[in-house]
């Protein structure tokens, strides 16, 4: 009995065996994009409960893509895939354009198994000034072989347009203080939060400029100092500078979105509210150095989708200290498949290009 006759062969060859592996892989798949994936043991506990958490975690739903019956599907499918292509093997015109095809898609399950058997996945928790050479995994900690310095965190926010300083006339009755119902009216002028944004007040002469903004305003009693508490909108407050008609400085106030009636200014001319909208998290930037042997090897900026790529190793923007911006979290991410599944991505682009393109071009040309 010759290899093809046997059982074993019948049944990797069925087309039906490839339709519901992709089927399963599909909706596994699908699930995966549900569940988050490779977060902290706090994550999962916050969300489903330690029950929920017991049971993502013995059923490898935690770390879906690296589980053994994932990694078990796909080598199924690629001896499926593997046999129905010995089946049909042929290097001739349209055949050969189609075998290219089959070759691929082996090609990139070869570099996804590489990269879920071999590869390392983890997080690494960095302070300000201070170098981390090893990240965690859920194998343990892994060496680097090289230490990754977090120089600075930079965090920026999109600002809404309608967020405004608003100045109105000092006699004027208007608006509420408390609510944003009668907002616009007699306003003299609608000023911009940017840093550095400066406008004029109507005609008057006198201008206003806006210094510092602070999402948590906060002041020392006993020295007067101005800090900021955390990165958390829980007090909201803009400095002002406010020019004379001659250019000199009047004085400089604080602002408050949540407190509009406790602003600092002395002047009897205007009333200042700050008109405050939520801001979003525009960009994470974490500024980093490498340092191997005692050797500043490297110096990039990290953000999101913008890793940055050393030795094998890429370090994704995963976190950050919600606080006090003190500390960046980072993926780490060593996947020796990658160049494979590259590689079967040309093959396709090629198998097509002569199963479409080429062959019949040549068909064309022999008439």
């Amino acid at each position: 009995m010759s290899m093809k006759q046997t059982n074993v062969w019948k049944f990797f060859s069925s087309v039906k065996l490839a339709i519901w592996l992709l089927a399963i892989i599909a909706v596994v798949s699908l699930i995966g994009t549900f569940i988050a994936q490779n977060e902290e043991p706090a994550f999962y506990i916050t969300r489903y409960g330690q029950y929920g958490y017991s049971a993502l975690l013995k059923t490898g739903l935690t770390n879906l893509y690296g589980s053994w019956w994932f990694i078990l599907l796909l080598i199924s499918l690629s001896l499926n895939l593997t046999v129905c292509l010995l089946n049909r093997l042929s290097l001739k015109g349209r055949q050969l354009g189609t075998l290219i095809c089959h070759i691929s898609i082996l090609v990139i399950l070869l570099g996804a198994l590489i990269g879920m058997l071999f590869g390392q996945k983890g997080y690494v928790k960095i302070n300000k000034a201070q170098e981390a050479g090893a990240f965690e995994t859920d194998r343990g900690q892994v060496n680097l072989g090289f230490s990754v310095r977090l120089d600075d965190f930079i965090y920026n926010e999109n600002i809404d347009p309608k967020e405004k300083l608003l100045v109105y006339p000092h006699t004027q009755e208007g608006p509420d203080l408390k609510t944003s119902s009668s907002f616009g009216v007699g306003v003299l002028a609608e000023i911009p939060t940017e840093i550095g944004s400066e406008r004029e007040i109507a005609n008057t002469g006198y201008k206003v400029r806006i210094l510092r903004y602070m999402p948590d305003f906060v002041m020392d009693t006993s020295t007067k100092e101005v800090s900021n508490r955390s990165a958390k909108a829980n007090n909201p407050a803009i400095e002002v500078e406010l020019k004379g008609k001659d250019g000199a400085l009047q004085e400089k106030f604080w602002v408050f979105a949540r407190y509009p009636d406790m602003h600092q200014s002395k002047t009897d001319k205007f009333n200042f509210i700050y008109n405050w909208v939520g801001r979003r998290p525009k960009d994470f930037i974490s500024k980093v150095t490498v340092i191997k042997n005692g050797r500043k090897m490297i110096s990039r900026d990290i953000r999101v989708n913008f890793p940055l790529k050393f030795e094998g190793y890429a370090f994704f923007q995963a976190s950050y200290d919600t606080e006090g911006l003190n500390w960046t979290g980072l993926k780490v991410v060593n996947d020796p498949g990658v160049g494979i599944v590259y590689l079967g991505f040309i093959l396709f682009i090629l198998g097509l290009s002569i199963r479409f393109y080429i062959s019949p071009f040549m068909r064309i040309s022999q008439k």
